[in-house]
């Protein structure tokens, strides 16, 4: 089963299903109106609705994908849109193959991505004009929700650094990297579709009348504005990785500085203990009344002059702010 769509008075009209034996160039109805059409089919009728070869190979990658692109055919262009994963695995995300052609937007989709978007532009009445500007205000609708998209995440990372600037020990690391990732697919997806929006605007074809052209080139500023935006999240999320893993670092040190004052502290307690550990018959204060508690004096002399030396030069401020000295 697939569905069409007529483009009559330069808006999207929605035409039914396309029933099973009906060809996938578009229903009947808009044939005889003389109108271009635009049909969405699932990868089992491919086969036998696309136009050349070119076309057939290129919807044979669609499972495995990785960013859009689009190619130049005998009559038209073919590509494939590799939408963002948004939190799924590259190989799971949504994507969709499309042929353009003068009379024609062929769309093959399984994963019920572009239904709504093309129900969507029924309904707002949105200037298409041909083929190609339905390919057109696809694009765009895709894109619409981007801009709140690259807010909620650099809100995220706002929300993070100010964890990280109160002191937090723990923050939500696997939401950091959810979000990361995110802006990884967003990037291959602007540079991809950046390529087949560019490729659109220049073509001299006569299937892209020169006012879809114009908007094509609109709409390659709009994806160079959101790839400058991006690149500044992903160098403001660097920031605040590398801020976090500064904490760790600075928690680490202060573990092993309470590490060596501890051992430092213990170290002539040690020579002592170990000192007179030493069996020797003949040693020196052990065979008098008062030998233990001088040597148990001076261990705490010791301790008392070493706390104090640290103290004094700021070892044991483990990451907190030292005196100033006068």
């Amino acid at each position: 089963m697939g569905r069409a769509w007529t483009i009559l008075d330069g808006c999207l009209a929605s035409s039914g299903e396309l029933a099973p034996d009906m060809p996938a160039g578009g229903a009947d109805a808009s044939r005889r109106a003389g109108g271009q059409t635009v049909c969405l089919i699932g990868v089992e009728r491919a086969s036998e609705a696309l136009g050349d070869r070119l076309a057939a190979e290129v919807v044979e990658q669609l499972p495995h994908a990785a960013m859009p692109f689009a190619e130049l055919s005998e009559e038209g262009a073919v590509g494939i849109v590799v939408l963002p994963a948004a939190g799924r695995r590259a190989a799971d995300a949504p994507r969709f193959a499309f042929e353009l052609g003068p009379t024609r937007l062929l769309i093959v989709d399984d994963t019920g991505t572009c239904a709504p978007l093309l129900d969507a532009l029924v309904l707002e009445a949105a200037p298409v004009g041909s083929p190609a500007g339905v390919l057109r205000s696809l694009f765009h609708v895709l894109l619409r929700e981007h801009p709140e998209t690259l807010s909620r995440v650099r809100g995220d990372f706002e929300a993070f650094e100010q964890l990280i600037l109160e002191g937090r020990e723990r923050i939500d690391r696997a939401k950091m990297m959810a979000d990361s990732r995110r802006m990884l697919g967003l990037n291959s997806f602007y540079q991809g579709l950046s390529d087949i929006v560019d490729l659109l605007a220049e073509s001299d074809a006569s299937w892209v009348p020169p006012a879809d052209r114009a908007r094509f080139s609109v709409l390659s500023r709009q994806l160079d504005r959101l790839s400058a935006r991006l690149e500044s999240l992903q160098n403001y999320a660097l920031q605040v990785s590398g801020l976090y893993q500064e904490g760790i670092d600075v928690r680490q040190n202060n573990v092993m500085q309470w590490l060596t004052v501890v051992t430092t502290i213990a170290m002539p307690l040690t020579v002592i203990t170990g000192w007179y550990g030493m069996n020797f018959s003949r040693m020196g204060l052990t065979d008098t009344t008062w030998g233990y508690p001088l040597v148990t004096c001076i261990c705490i002399a010791i301790v008392l002059v070493e706390v104090a030396v640290f103290h004094r030069r700021g070892w044991l401020s483990f990451g907190g702010r030292r005196r100033r000295r006068k």
